[in-house]
């Protein structure tokens, strides 16, 4: 069987071969999807898929795609509320009509349990969804989490809230236990920090990050949005007016402006592919920060770490993957030093990992059974260690 992928990369591994070093913001957004954290879930779809897999792009010929494919996998993001209109992609895929499947569905809502209104295209795209599945009695949607398949069965459509597939990119057994085990030998004390978004009510917290950067031999990792990216490139002269007066308000403990520019050229880090981002991971004692995919990655490396969740997508994807979590509004007043405290991992945290880890990939194991999917060697060897116990 022939499967086509369709993810939101622009030729990434040419871009990592030929143009990283040198490329600008712009080159940078276009080739990861606009957020350098789908790097992670594209390399979690690679590993459940294996390589036996070809890549497929939203304006590829529908009769082509058609006639060369036997069915589409769709890597997904938080499209399903009243940010997006999916209307495009409902055109889109009734033209490829191929089985399709979609993994990674969440919905975007400000707080768990509050069902957003989505627009009719959307609505549409859920309804076309059931007429494009493998097997007709069985779900061909993986979802965040529970709140997001609430949200996708509200609009009458059945999934699987099984989670991001980055949490299979490490094919370890007891990775929970590996992240405990680093933290409990490291000698020396450098804390990896997942940037969050300045424009969010939770930019309070970013003052400490940048406190824990500095104190702890740490980086300021960044995935999202532009401006970030822009400042880490030295590209501020394209940064507006008013955002660099949002800037100066958020990121006060740094200085004016001028030391703002300095900091994040000397501080910020990025990543345009999982596996070099991993192996970096590996020289720190913690990751933690607002975005899942900047505390995800480091996990699966051996790293432990915490979300420090700003919305209901973040944490919704930590519980689903058993990835320790916190509400932003809990520890935005904690010091440095709190902060990081209350990270540490747990043997209860890592337990919990490992179990939430080992059941999911039960659960994706049979899911791509349903569909017709291949089931790679790492969920073979996850589930079946499950299924022992």
């Amino acid at each position: 069987m022939k499967i086509g992928v369709i993810t939101n990369l622009i030729k990434i591994d040419e871009f990592v071969a030929k143009r990283m070093a040198t490329a600008n913001t712009d080159e940078w957004m276009e080739a990861t999807g606009g957020n350098t954290g789908n790097v992670a879930f594209v390399q979690g779809i690679k590993n459940i898929l294996g390589d036996d897999f070809g890549v497929v792009y939203w304006g590829d010929n529908p009769t082509a795609v058609n006639k060369y494919y036997d069915m589409l996998v769709i890597c997904c993001a938080n499209q399903i509320g009243a940010h997006v209109d999916l209307a495009g992609w409902a055109d889109r895929l009734q033209h490829f009509d191929l089985p399709t499947v979609f993994i990674g569905l969440g919905a975007q809502s400000d707080e768990i349990g509050n069902i957003p209104e989505i627009p009719e295209g959307s609505q549409a795209f859920l309804k076309l969804t059931k007429q494009l599945r493998a097997n007709p009695n069985k779900s061909n949607i993986i979802t965040r989490g529970t709140f997001s398949s609430e949200v996708v069965q509200h609009y009458g459509v059945e999934s699987s809230p099984f989670g991001c597939p980055s949490q299979f990119i490490s094919t370890a057994l007891n990775l929970g236990q590996a992240c405990l085990a680093h933290q409990q030998r490291a000698k020396y004390d450098r804390i990896m920090t997942a940037a969050g978004n300045p424009w969010h009510p939770s930019a309070s917290l970013e003052n400490t990050l940048t406190e824990i950067v500095e104190k702890y031999h740490g980086d300021y990792i960044l995935q999202h949005p532009k401006a970030l990216i822009q400042l880490a490139l030295g590209e501020a002269d394209d940064i507006s007016a008013d955002q660099v007066k949002r800037f100066e308000s958020v990121y006060s403990r740094i200085g004016d402006w001028e030391h703002i520019k300095a900091w994040f050229e000397s501080y910020s880090v990025l990543f345009a592919d999982a596996q070099n981002w991993m192996h970096y991971s590996k020289h720190f004692t913690l990751a933690m920060g607002p975005r899942y995919h900047g505390v995800a990655l480091p996990i699966q490396a051996g790293v432990p770490g915490k979300v420090i969740s700003i919305d209901s997508r973040t944490e919704e994807l930590s519980v689903t993957t058993g990835i320790p979590t916190v509400k932003y509004t809990e520890v935005e007043q904690l010091s440095a030093e709190a902060l990081i405290s209350s990270c540490r991992w747990t043997q209860a945290d890592a337990d919990n990992y490992d179990n939430v880890r080992s059941k999911n990939a039960v659960n994706y194991k049979q899911f791509l059974t349903d569909n017709g999917l291949p089931v790679s060697d790492a969920i073979e060897k996850l589930a079946v260690s499950k299924e022992m116990q």
